[in-house]
């Protein structure tokens, strides 16, 4: 090939830009099943948020607490460092307050006071794995250990006051409906597990005390009615919290993925006006705007930097003969291998206009960008495609290439850079064509 010098060897080429070689079939793929996904999400979220506005007297779906499977791993996953930190503190409260109520023991049941200290010393622990180890938990076993600690907990208040026999032990009663209440409202319990363990523990306590004995039917009637009343109302309060933090998810989840769409169309839009249809190559604008910000880019100062121009051979007798599509076909063709040439390094080509294409490289030295150039045009010779009315021996496409270097401290602009880079590809044409042709000039001002 005329106009190169030298054998090209590997090499690390610091360049401007992250290669744009954009494969529009592939992309528009890509994007259709991201944004399929991200469609199919919001739809099974709308619907949600639809059967959670119903009234549930006229349909009976809209009081469910659960999401369609996929939006209630989503759910799960979303929430999880969340609902576990809550429960830490929650728990941590709860522990306090249950440690707490051995001052009350004093008053309530004193002739158990030991007892109670020990099942209390007992249960400790068991309140400390949700706490510690909350993390390390799944979703579902973290629940259930917590519900398991809160009946666990709760029945043991209970049964310390039946056990008692001081005169106002059946006041203790109230220390572990309260505890019930806790559970249901400030952990809070999610309510199918709040419902599971109301059951357990005012079954329990209803148990313990309709054997009271020693107390009379009067103040049993009032301490199960409290006991019941404040599981009845907690379940309330734990159904309508679990209720409103899964609307609220449903809906922050709604706007999440409107705005990652959004985003998505945004970079999507930006990614075609800044390519070219036909080459998905980006276009002059594009190249233009990113070669003139790294020109003027003060870390850029001192290095050195290189524009290759590059130009179809005979491209006008090409189209006159094989037609317009075909034309289009070959310019594909030419793009393709460019890229290919460029494969590895990151750097951008860009289709300036017609059959001419353009490399900006920056930070090389004159022998390697003589490399990058001989590769390039050795790339596009490679393809063998066809041009049968040459003016020449050849009957192959295959380019020129002109090179303008200069240093960005010599006050190069690019209009400089683009001029003399012209020059050396009419100088490349002028001798013969297929070859690359550097500008004799360092730098344009």
């Amino acid at each position: 090939m005329g106009g190169t010098t030298g054998e090209e060897s590997e090499f690390y080429v610091p360049v401007m830009l992250h290669i744009q070689d954009l494969k529009l079939s592939d992309n528009h793929e890509l994007a259709s099943a991201a944004e399929g996904g991200q469609l199919s999400a919001a739809l099974l979220i709308d619907d949600e948020i639809v059967r959670y506005g119903m009234e549930w007297r006229t349909d009976g779906q809209a009081a469910i607490l659960k999401f369609a499977p996929e939006i209630e791993q989503r759910f799960e996953a979303d929430t999880r460092v969340a609902r576990t930190r809550e429960l830490q503190l929650t728990m941590s409260f709860g522990l306090g307050f249950y440690l707490l109520t051995s001052v009350t023991d004093f008053i309530f049941v004193p002739d158990l006071v030991g007892a109670a200290h020990l099942v209390k010393a007992f249960n400790a622990p068991l309140l400390l794995i949700p706490i510690l180890f909350g993390y390390k938990l799944s979703a579902r076993a973290r629940e259930i250990i917590a519900v398991l600690v809160a009946i666990s907990a709760i029945t043991s208040l209970a049964t310390i006051a039946a056990m008692s026999s001081a005169p106002l032990a059946p006041f203790a009663f109230m220390t572990a409906t309260l505890a019930l209440i806790y559970a249901n409202t400030t952990f809070p319990l999610p309510f199918k597990y709040a419902v599971v363990c109301s059951a357990a523990c005012c079954g329990t306590m209803a148990v313990e005390i309709y054997f009271q004995d020693r107390i009379g039917s009067a103040l049993s009637q009032m301490l199960l009615f409290q006991t019941m009343i404040g599981g009845t109302f907690s379940l309330i309060t734990s159904y309508r919290i679990e209720r409103s933090t899964r609307l609220s998810y449903l809906l922050s989840s709604r706007e999440g993925l409107r705005l990652q769409m959004l985003a998505a169309d945004r970079e999507r839009l930006t990614a075609l006006s800044n390519t070219d249809a036909l080459t998905g190559l980006v276009n002059r604008r594009h190249f233009d705007r990113e070669s003139a910000a790294a020109l003027s880019s003060s870390t850029n100062a001192g290095k050195d930097i290189a524009l290759l121009f590059i130009d179809v051979d005979h491209f006008k007798r090409y189209n006159d003969h094989y037609g317009h599509h075909a034309g289009d076909g070959c310019l594909r063709a030419v793009a393709s291998a460019i890229s290919e040439a460029l494969r590895g390094t990151d750097t951008m080509a860009a289709r300036y206009g017609g059959e001419e294409f353009a490399i900006l490289l920056l930070d090389v030295t004159q022998a390697e960008t003589q490399l990058i150039a001989d590769r390039v045009c050795r790339s596009v010779s490679a393809r063998s495609l066809q041009h049968l009315n040459r003016k020449d021996s050849l009957n192959l496409v295959t380019i020129s290439v002109g090179v303008a270097c200069g240093s960005i401290d010599d006050g190069i602009t690019l209009d400089g850079l683009i001029e003399s880079a012209d020059i050396a590809l009419y100088a490349a044409k002028r001798g013969g064509r297929n070859r690359v042709q550097f500008n004799a000039a360092r730098a344009a001002a």
